[in-house]
């Protein structure tokens, strides 16, 4: 049997995780929007945002799962 509560703390966990992150792209697309103002080139910038955002579709992915592990618990599947 899954212990819930340590399932509630992964997902209090990866919620702090994806926040994180979102506070990551946005900064970085302001980053963006700043060298580009400035006329720098963008490109390491761009490739950066999409890592970032790479990422954030990983931990996204991994909260679902434990969303998922949360579910099962409660309807005693897991």
């Amino acid at each position: 049997m899954m212990d819930r509560e340590k399932e509630v703390e992964r997902l209090n966990e990866a919620d702090r995780h994806i926040a994180t992150g979102e506070l990551a792209v946005s900064k970085q697309i302001a980053l963006i929007e700043k060298l580009k103002q400035d006329g720098h080139d963008i490109s390491q910038a761009v490739k950066q945002l999409h890592d970032f955002q790479n990422g954030l579709d990983s931990m996204r992915e991994h909260r679902s799962h434990i969303v998922q592990m949360i579910d099962q618990i409660d309807r005693g599947l897991a």
